[in-house]
């Protein structure tokens, strides 16, 4: 039987939000995984709005101090309601390197789109939402989405819609967020969790952080002030975390308040714990990540690129090229697959050889003239045997980084 005694490293963080939310949020990373180390959280989620501007910083933070990092995003989503759309909020968690790319994806097209303005007031279609769901779990969007809305004005019918495309979409990877702050959210969490529970939807608890202490609450007033470009006094209540309630602490809290506020809800908390187990690694390790070749079935891009250099060094050096321009071409060969550079001197050449069809100017720079492969490719066109240019000066075994 469940006795509601979490320890704290079976606590997670799922909801917070950095100064990397432009104009929404005041706490650094560095606050957010020191307040997490120093109360022995197990792990804690970074979702900025629409951004993931401070991952890498963020899973190097909490690398350091012990805290198992989780790269998330809040994105706002357009839901159709009784025929109207309303705007959405859903917090998604990667759980993987697919997850990331999805999260990845999402941001991209909140940030650069053509119809970004748009789609950040009014929401994303959910269309874009259901291309991004690979590796990912998603949580509602608690007292500023739309289930708690339906929950609280009684909407049974609108909920069960809301939920069948929620579960439709993520399956066992979706979550209801149960947030409390008055009296009475305590009985529109229970509501949220009896509805789930029809759909197998298992409630969280989720405590939103967009600033350390309450005394900063003025703060977020100011950047939404800035934000709009208006007077403290015209700041709209919806341009707001806490929506003008007085009652609603968005405020980092220890794990003993967190037990205490949801102690009508223990395995909603632990649940924290468990969702944090669920989300590995996400972030690329730092290995380049090349795009996908169009390559003739079976072939690779050492074998592409072997014979593509092969090709150009006849063509480089008619009649027939040298032992000592063949011998110096198989090396260069062997050193770029040694660090799985095939992919990006394949790639280079059909940049430089657009450029070159479109008569736009384009040259090269740096000690990449020194190499055959890229002679014989026409990526660049100075001949390193006759200047007797040296690759190692290029590419060699005790270079640590990627040339330029």
């Amino acid at each position: 039987m469940f006795d509601g005694n979490i320890p704290a490293m079976s606590i997670a963080y799922l909801r917070t939000h950095s100064y990397y939310s432009l104009k929404r949020a005041l706490p650094s990373p560095e606050e957010l995984v020191g307040a997490a180390a120093a109360g022995g959280l197990q792990a804690l989620a970074l979702t900025d709005h629409g951004a993931l501007i401070g991952a890498v910083g963020f899973r190097a933070l909490c690398d350091g101090a012990g805290v198992q990092p989780i790269i998330g995003l809040v994105v706002p989503v357009a839901v159709e309601l009784m025929r109207e759309l309303a705007r959405d909020e859903l917090v998604l968690l990667a759980r993987n390197p697919a997850g990331y790319r999805s999260l990845a994806r999402l941001s991209t097209t909140l940030q650069a789109a053509p119809e970004r303005e748009r789609w950040q007031q009014h929401g994303l279609p959910w269309s874009e939402i259901q291309a991004a769901a690979e590796g990912v779990i998603c949580l509602t969007g608690g007292q500023r989405g739309i289930l708690w809305s339906l929950a609280a004005a009684g909407d049974r019918p609108g909920a069960t819609r809301y939920l069948s495309r929620l579960g439709g979409t993520f399956a066992e990877n979706a979550y209801l967020s149960l947030e409390l702050h008055r009296p009475e959210d305590t009985a529109i969490a229970s509501e949220i969790n009896q509805l789930g529970s029809r759909f197998g939807l298992a409630a969280v608890a989720v405590q939103p952080v967009y600033q350390m202490k309450p005394a900063q609450r003025e703060r977020l007033r100011l950047l939404a002030a800035i934000d709009h470009n208006c007077s403290l006094e015209e700041v709209p209540a919806e341009a707001l975390a806490h929506r003008e309630r007085p009652e609603v602490d968005y405020s980092w809290q220890t794990p003993e308040a967190l037990a205490a506020r949801f102690a009508a809800f223990p395995e909603a908390l632990a649940l924290t714990g468990t969702i944090a187990t669920q989300c590995l690694d996400a972030l690329p390790d730092g290995r380049p990540i090349w795009p996908a070749l169009n390559l003739p079935a079976g072939q690779s891009p050492q074998d592409m690129l072997a014979a593509e250099a092969t090709r150009g060094l006849a063509r480089r050096y008619p009649p027939e090229p040298t032992s000592e321009a063949q011998a110096r071409l198989q090396h260069e060969l062997t050193a770029i697959g040694r660090f799985g550079y095939d992919p990006l001197f394949l790639i280079l050449a059909d940049v430089v050889r657009f450029a070159r069809e479109q008569q736009i100017p384009v040259s090269t720079r740096g000690s990449v003239a020194n190499s055959l492969v890229a002679y014989c490719l026409g990526i660049t066109t100075v001949d390193p045997l006759h200047h007797d240019l040296l690759f190692e000066r290029f590419l060699n075994p005790a270079r640590q980084t990627m040339p330029d």
